[in-house]
């Protein structure tokens, strides 16, 4: 089971607390304060890992940054905790509670956001010492690192995506751009979870998220990941293997469409043997994304369609 949200407790490391001490050396019994300051603590800190694609991780992962030591004597500062890094997939969101802020966004392996900062260390008695005060008696208490409470909410991240239904269908994409046969297919493995599919257009090889549908036994479609659509540029939806089912899924799978959020879409083609409506639009956060519909007949170059899609363009 894909667990694609997850509310992580983040706590980070308090600071060290800073040093009462006094030097006492050879010759020179009453050197002054020599305490040192405490270490800071360790960050919370969501780093992006392409080898994971869930946060079940999350549900046995206690995240806890380390507490700063403290000073030490001859003015040692002492050692910064480890930050604790929580490691999430690539697409990742993450939101404060409970406002439910956007606290920002993991997109890259080499993002590091920080969703907690630890604690300050604390000054020594050195800091404390006046002209008329030459052996202070106090330092200062390191500061507690922050508590926040973090809804880590993970979509699948790729410029690219294909909804389409598992149906053993000529026009069906999944195995032509797999290059295999329908029963050569572990739909087991897309039906559970989506997945990135290597293709090529005319130029690269393309990482395309793949979302799998089903008919329900109302003979609706049921999409059960279609959010995971949030970060797609382009969305290819293919109803062809619907046939004449298609023109009855498509007004409820569209009234679905028009409730998900979507971050960065700028085109939407449905694929289908009929045409299903004049183009419309989606509104998402950044604008508004132009939608068509196209009608391929039994012997139409549906592939060709979702390659010209690859390339930035709306086929009309």
């Amino acid at each position: 089971m894909l667990l694609d949200e997850y509310t992580i407790k983040a706590q980070a490391g308090k600071g060290g607390d800073g040093r009462v001490s006094f030097a006492s050396r050879k010759y020179q019994a009453y050197a002054g304060p020599d305490g040192g300051d405490g270490g800071n603590g360790g960050d919370v800190v969501i780093c992006g890992h392409r080898d994971t694609d869930t946060l079940n991780h999350l549900r046995t992962t206690k995240v806890r940054a380390q507490a700063g030591e403290g000073g030490g004597e001859n003015l040692m500062i002492g050692a910064t905790g480890a930050d604790c890094e929580v490691r999430v997939p690539l697409g990742t969101i993450a939101y404060g509670l409970p406002a439910g802020q956007e606290i920002g966004t993991v997109c890259s392996s080499k993002d590091r956001l920080v969703v907690a900062r630890g604690g300050k260390g604390g000054k020594g008695n050195p800091h404390y010492k006046t002209g008329g005060r030459r052996a202070p008696q106090e330092a200062q208490a390191g500061t507690d690192g922050q508590a926040v409470d973090c809804l880590l909410r993970y979509r699948i991240y790729s410029d690219t995506a294909l909804v389409e239904p598992c149906a053993d269908h000529p026009q069906q994409l999944l195995p032509q751009l797999l290059k295999r046969g329908f029963s050569e297919i572990d739909w087991g493995l897309f039906r559970r979870k989506p997945r990135w599919v290597r293709t090529t257009n005319d130029y690269y090889p393309f990482d395309v998220s793949y979302l799998a549908g089903d008919l329900d036994d109302n003979g609706d479609l049921h999409i059960p990941f279609l959010a995971h659509l949030y970060w797609a540029q382009s969305v290819v939806i293919n109803l062809l293997p619907l046939e004449e089912l298609a023109e009855e899924c498509w007004p409820a799978l569209k009234a679905h469409l028009t409730e998900l959020p979507f971050r960065r879409l700028h085109h939407l083609l449905v694929l289908a043997n009929v045409e299903l409506e004049e183009p419309w639009q989606l509104e998402t956060e950044d604008d508004t994304a132009q939608c068509v519909s196209q009608a391929v007949g039994p012997e139409g170059d549906s592939l060709g369609a979702f390659v010209a899609q690859l390339a930035g363009g709306t086929v009309t």
